[in-house]
């Protein structure tokens, strides 16, 4: 069984972990407060452009992240379904159009693009274009998160778990990343998009440690 594709989806599930501890968060509190559906419907577009691209992949053969799929959408649509129906506690909305999914997900196409590994056919598309799509969303996917927790100014216990299991996935990922370069696939751009993401998950976590050290009252 090839290391570098367990390593790889290895990182997801300990995402879906941290799913987990949201999904407890929003079902033992009965409220959204201080949570971005914004950043959940980027990770689930995510793990679609995960379902587009598998095809062309090694982990077309590989089961495990087949099984990794399936939890990822299910978690999204309890995840959707729970924001859907505590939707009348959710009072902070994204009104800066730069952290918008709407601006967002245009701008990560169009990167992908123009950055992707692959070779475009004569229509100029390549399946490649998706594994791009995907990781550009996900390293962009806190930054609603970011946006309303700085709002708020303080991050819940639970939340810190959820965000925590997040990181430790990035870390995953750039291990991903080092033994595929050592193998000879440098993809500098998607290694550069890891790492965007693990900076962003490391500034919303520095908002909790600074107010834990403060001794602030979370939410």
């Amino acid at each position: 069984m090839d290391l570098i594709l367990i390593i790889f989806t290895l990182g997801y599930l300990v995402q879906h972990a941290g799913a987990y501890f949201l999904i407890k968060y929003i079902y033992e509190k009965k409220n959204i407060i201080g949570l971005a559906l914004e950043t959940q419907v980027m990770y689930f577009i995510g793990a679609v452009m995960r379902i587009l691209y598998i095809s062309d992949t090694r982990l077309l053969s590989f089961f495990l992240i087949w099984i990794e799929l399936v939890i990822s959408i299910v978690l999204s649509a309890f995840i959707f379904y729970l924001f859907h129906k505590y939707r009348h506690t959710r009072f902070h909305q994204i009104s800066n159009p730069y952290v918008s999914y709407q601006t967002i997900i245009p701008i990560c196409l169009v990167l992908s693009f123009f950055f992707h590994p692959g070779t475009k056919n004569e229509n100029y598309f390549t399946v490649q274009m998706f594994v791009s799509m995907s990781m550009f969303i996900e390293a962009c996917g806190l930054l609603p998160q970011i946006y309303v927790s700085k709002k708020i100014g303080s991050i819940e216990a639970d939340i810190s778990k959820y965000l925590v299991a997040m990181g430790f996935s990035r870390l995953l990922r750039l291990v991903f990343w080092v033994m595929n370069y050592m193998a000879g696939e440098k993809f500098v751009y998607l290694i550069l998009a890891d790492v965007i993401h693990t900076v962003i998950i490391a500034d919303i976590m520095f908002i909790w440690i600074r107010d834990k050290k403060k001794g602030a009252i979370l939410i």
